[in-house]
């Protein structure tokens, strides 16, 4: 069996994540905007990358390598 990783979320944090989702699959499907993210879902939502990329043994591109350039994700 795979392992797995599990986050907990509260609902704010959960319903961010989910609109972003569906806002950037609807992106790719039809072109749609995405809409900016507030200054709240943009925080919460980079604690949850944060803590993804942690449960992941994976270096955070911001932070853990001083001087090094970013790297794309995808």
């Amino acid at each position: 069996m795979p392992e797995k990783i599990v986050l907990r979320l509260d609902r704010q944090t959960a319903t961010s994540l989910a609109d972003l989702i569906y806002n950037i699959g609807e992106h790719q499907a039809a072109g749609m905007p995405i809409t900016r993210l507030s200054e709240d879902d943009s925080e919460r939502l980079g604690r949850v990358l944060y803590d993804l990329w942690r449960a992941l043994g994976r270096s955070l591109p911001y932070g853990d390598a001083s001087g090094q350039e970013p790297r794309r994700r995808i």
